[in-house]
């Protein structure tokens, strides 16, 4: 028979439709029978539909009519509205699946290590690094005294301070987080003397920063710049000043103030615009500690 089928394609032939529907519909059956689970039912309440506001683009010789425009507007009490509906919705949609979700995070969360750190980075006297604690979904900002390259004197008076070999947190995004519910930190910069951290915050989730300056010293934020939509940050060589950038209303980064700590008001004295809005404005500071 086996040759046969290898001989006479008819019987080739015959041979596969007669199996593979066997093989098929067994296979079918057992992929489809769940008894532990019951079959997927759709939640009772009906999809959220948005309105529909009639609105008329123009771009590029083109018109075109957007009517749902009027999300973009994030201040608008109906996209809130619609948004929770949408979340409901979503939440009723997948309640049959609660089980699945923690089985299948917990094995992924199983699979990863249980704390996750960054190679040290050495700056002057200090070891910076970041590491994620275990159970928590932020990262901590930390640095300890590197003993071989900081010196007897700079070892001497860590030392006498208590803080010898300890590690320093300087920013604990899991605080943060807690205290505003949301956080995604953008950029951190660590003054030239290593007494400042200046990083900035987003704590809305709209992708506009606003840029906080802390005294590693004391552990305290010594200013909170009144300004929306801080992009990049570079520190002057005595420490105090501090360069910045802002973003215009389509992200933009266009300015380049100066900030500096000890003033009695902080004056942000405005330093470079770029006018043109097909550039755009970045400031970085160089190893010998030169911004540009």
């Amino acid at each position: 028979m086996a040759l046969a089928s290898l001989l006479n394609p008819k019987c080739s032939i015959k041979l596969s439709v007669f199996i593979i529907p066997h093989i098929s519909s067994s296979l079918f059956s057992s992929l489809c029978r769940d008894r532990e689970h019951p079959h997927f039912s759709p939640p009772q309440q009906t999809p959220p539909i948005p309105k529909k506001v009639p609105f008329t683009v123009s771009a590029h010789g083109r018109t075109w009519q957007d009517p749902y425009h009027w999300m973009s507007n994030t201040n608008d009490p109906d996209l809130s509205h619609y948004l929770t509906q949408e979340n409901s919705y979503a939440e009723a949609f997948m309640a049959d699946t609660q089980h699945l979700q923690r089985t299948l995070f917990s094995e992924m969360k199983g699979r990863m290590p249980t704390s996750i750190s960054t190679p040290p980075e050495r700056w002057g006297p200090w070891l910076y690094y970041q590491y994620i604690p275990e159970g928590k979904e932020y990262p901590v900002l930390c640095r300890r005294l590197d003993t071989e390259k900081s010196g007897w004197l700079n070892t001497f008076l860590h030392y006498a301070r208590g803080g010898f070999g300890r590690e320093e947190p300087l920013l604990d995004w899991n605080k943060i987080a807690e205290q505003y519910g949301y956080v995604h930190v953008g950029t951190c910069r660590i003054s030239p003397d290593h007494n400042f951290l200046a990083y900035t915050l987003d704590i809305t989730g709209s992708e506009r920063f606003m840029l906080q300056i802390k005294d590693l010293r004391s552990g305290c934020v010594v200013s909170n710049i009144e300004v929306d939509g801080v992009v990049s940050l570079a520190w002057a060589q005595d420490g105090n000043t501090l360069f910045y950038t802002i973003a215009d209303d389509n992200q933009r980064p266009y300015r380049v103030l100066c900030t500096k700590l000890g003033c009695p008001k902080m004056d942000d004295v405005p330093v470079f615009t770029e006018s043109d809005s097909s550039f755009c404005v970045d400031i970085t500071s160089t190893k010998d500690g030169l911004c540009n």
